[in-house]
């Protein structure tokens, strides 16, 4: 109890100590070339529990790459962290630059160290930052959540002392823009006061293609009516006629293709698309964004593995993918609670039901000793889906052990998966200081671990708004085949709100998003439609079209103060948070020989109740939800308190295959802000389902409540598809597939007791 004791209250009477004196980091703007904030989104910059890992590609000009450079580290850490067996890790291109304890507590925390000449290449760079995280004066697995290392987003990342200016000369060299402190790029796009919808839809996509070609993972788009004397990136598309009449012959030039203008003024830089003719324009927004790969910009072999995690590894169906190809790597683990996560990017038409099952063939090892209740837990988007007992008490080294999952559990779009091992021991009810001082391994997963995937049922499931937010699906179209975008106004506000949207969504696609802009609700006509309004510009019959009921709303949005309150929640939650392949082969391998060096892989004791509970989940896995005769019917979207924002998706009106996608705030302002809030990547990766709201304070929150789905075909219904189709409907519809199952049973008997009346043997 007495080293217990001391152990909490030494560190309170210590100072943070930086790793490397320096001198102090400003908080530069987004353009300035003197550092590339990690962002996009604060909570990314969160690590949680006993170990987290975080890699960010990096994108350095031949400007920077030439000067001196730094990684610049902030940080805060909760008060139950332990600085003797905590610490920070910092790799740049997998080569470890700085390590220092966690002790952060009291005062913020920095680190600082320079990175050796040629370290840095042009093109991406990958920065990982990994942390392992020991409490203080509690050992159980509950304690593990309290661990909590938060790094400053305004002032951690990549700095390069003394360059004011990045050196962006090219379109690629776009992406060394750096995110604001709240991880945001705006694109400022020029749409004059009486340009037409057609010269609107040519600023959205141009905001779309930049977005994408330079790697904005959050963009935020302002719309201005000129370019004026603000730093910053502007946009500026349309007809090389329209623009010269418009006053920018400045920024043209007579290629035809998309470039980047010559600044007017210091700290401006202004992409320009144009041509002579709308189909020379549309050619160059093509060109801009890039869609068809041509030179891909330079990248160090770990920045291509982080680029490629970044947005999901991307799964077709019917492959076999190493750990090492997900980003995960072979790693020893000393504490309680050990995490390893990737995230996947699955098709748009991915049909999620129980016909088939993903498969992790884990490779790992674990101590002898471990507590009875040891075990591995699979999560698919925060949610349980699979174990494993780890219970031999003499541990050993296990490969090719398989947890399967129902495909039923993923979704189409972004899927991330957790792999959580438990490992406590016995010894960790007394938590002595000593103790966790000299720990010793307990556990090690191995890279040559494998994700299995089964042959996927490809046809699109509507309303579902984590298709849409994945890859735009099912605005697709180009030309007159293109989805209509309906805004409520031409208040600036509102246009930036929509092309925000798109911005996001495109880059998420990997491609732009063409749609027709319109402020006539009348011309949505019967295909698939984005709509992004106010309440006050919104009409009735379209709310009640996505069940929602207008009463409701203005009962939640009107009432004196509500939006104040909400935005007042915010502001007290700010102020309360505080080598090369082959030698990683080498270094893997010698790893798994070193754990299976005098271990056998034996049987695990046999656990009854972990036994019977895996059979069900294998085998039954039957739910409520998968009987249709007792699912609860489609009603009115029911608006959550303190919401400032709706998203809905619901089917077009009169039938058909046409989707119509609804974002509607409180007023302009509220939408155009609550738009930047959902294009964090932690909140735009949660939306989906029928409806979402936005809640300033909380993020995204999935609105219960199923709609009248409808299948969307999106590749040809060969057998094969067909089949898996028809058998995912039939797992998610059970009490069907008894009744066919039971119809067919009696008509077998019927056609039996029939054909021997007729054609048996008679005495």
């Amino acid at each position: 109890m007495r080293a217990r004791l001391i152990s909490f209250i030494l560190p309170l009477l210590i100072a943070a100590t930086p790793v490397v004196a320096a001198e102090p980091a400003a908080a530069p703007s987004e353009m300035d070339g003197s550092i590339h904030r990690l962002g996009p989104d604060a909570r990314q910059l969160r690590f949680e529990g006993e170990t987290s890992t975080r890699v960010w590609a990096v994108y350095v000009t031949n400007t920077q790459a030439q000067s001196r450079a730094r990684v610049h580290i902030a940080y805060s850490n909760a008060i139950s962290v332990m600085p003797e067996a905590s610490s920070i890790r910092i790799a740049v291109n997998d080569v470890e630059v700085a390590t220092a304890p966690i002790n952060a507590a009291s005062d913020p925390g920095v680190i600082d160290v320079e990175l050796p000449r040629g370290l840095l290449s042009v093109g991406y760079n990958a920065l990982r930052v990994a942390v392992s995280q020991r409490h203080r004066v509690d050992c159980s697995l509950e304690a593990t959540y309290e661990l909590m290392t938060q790094l400053d987003p305004a002032t951690s990342g990549l700095a390069f002392p003394g360059v004011v200016d990045a050196g962006v000369t090219t379109l690629d060299d776009l992406a060394a823009v750096s995110p604001d402190a709240s991880g945001v790029v705006t694109l400022r796009a020029v749409v004059p006061d009486n340009a037409s919808t057609h010269e609107i839809d040519y600023a959205i996509q141009a905001a779309e293609a930049t977005a994408i070609r330079a790697h904005f993972v959050r963009p935020k788009v302002e719309v201005v009516t000129a370019i004026d004397e603000k730093p910053g990136l502007f946009v500026l598309a349309g007809l090389h006629s329209t623009l010269e009449s418009q006053g920018f012959a400045a920024y043209l030039n007579t290629s035809g293709t998309p470039h980047l203008a010559a600044a007017a003024r210091p700290g401006q830089r202004v992409v320009v698309v144009s041509g002579a003719t709308d189909e020379d324009t549309e050619a160059a927004l093509h060109d801009l964004a890039a869609v068809d790969g041509g030179d891909a910009p330079p990248a160090t072999a770990p920045a291509i593995v982080a680029l490629r995690a970044g947005k999901g590894f991307p799964i077709e169906g019917l492959t076999t993918v190493s750990f090492r190809d997900l980003g995960v790597r072979s790693e020893e683990f000393d504490g309680r609670l050990y995490r390893a996560t990737f995230d996947l990017m699955l098709p748009p038409d991915f049909y999620p039901a129980d016909y088939d099952k993903l498969t992790l063939s884990l490779s790992y090892g674990y101590s002898a000793g471990l507590a009875r209740n040891a075990q591995i837990l699979v999560r698919i988007n925060e949610r349980e889906a699979g174990s494993m007992p780890l219970g031999n008490p003499r541990g050993g080294v296990f490969e090719n052990r398989l947890i399967s999952v129902p495909l039923g559990k993923l979704r189409p779009g972004f899927n991330r998966l957790e792999i959580e091992a438990q490992t406590p021991t016995p010894q960790d009810a007394a938590c002595e200081v000593e103790i966790q001082l000299a720990a010793h391994e307990r556990f090690a997963l191995f890279d040559k671990s494998e994700l299995i995937v089964p042959q996927l049922a490809r046809i699109a499931k509507m309303p579902n708004l984590a298709v849409t937010m994945s890859s735009g699906f099912p605005y697709t179209g180009t030309g007159d085949s293109a989805g209509r975008l309906l805004i409520g106004s031409r208040s600036p506000s509102e246009i930036g709100a929509a092309a925000s949207f798109l911005a996001r969504a495109a880059f998420v696609a990997g491609r732009p998003i063409a749609v027709r802009t319109t402020f006539d609700p009348s011309e949505l006509g019967l295909g698939s439609a984005l709509i992004a309004a106010s309440f006050p510009e919104m009409r009735p019959d379209i709310l009640s079209h996505f069940s929602l009921d207008p009463q409701a709303l203005r009962r939640a949005w009107g009432r004196p103060g509500a939006i104040e309150a909400a935005n007042a929640s915010v502001t007290k939650t700010m102020k309360a948070k505080p080598g090369t392949k082959a030698e990683d082969a080498v270094a893997n391998a010698s790893l798994y020989d070193r754990w299976a060096e005098g271990m056998a892989s034996t049987p695990s004791d046999f656990k009854p109740g972990a036994a019977a509970r895996s059979i069900y989940d294998r085998f039954i896995n039957i739910h409520r939800d998968d009987l249709a005769w007792l699912r609860d019917p489609p009603r009115m979207i029911d608006v959550p308190d303190r919401s400032t924002m709706i998203i809905a998706q619901a089917r077009a009106p009169f039938g058909g295959t046409g989707v119509w996608t609804l974002l509607v705030a409180a007023n302009a302002e509220e939408l155009s802000r609550d738009v930047v809030g959902i294009t964090a990547p932690t909140n735009w990766d949660k939306v989906e389902g029928r409806a979402s709201a936005f809640l300033p304070r909380s993020g995204v929150v999935i609105i219960p409540g199923a709609a009248e789905g409808f299948f969307i075909p999106t590749q040809s219904l060969r057998p094969g598809n067909l089949r898996l189709i028809a058998a995912g409907w039939l797992s998610s519809n059970i009490d069907y597939f008894f009744l066919a199952f039971l119809v067919g049973a009696l008509l077998v008997g019927a056609l039996t007791t029939w054909t021997v009346k007729v054609f048996g043997a008679r005495p």
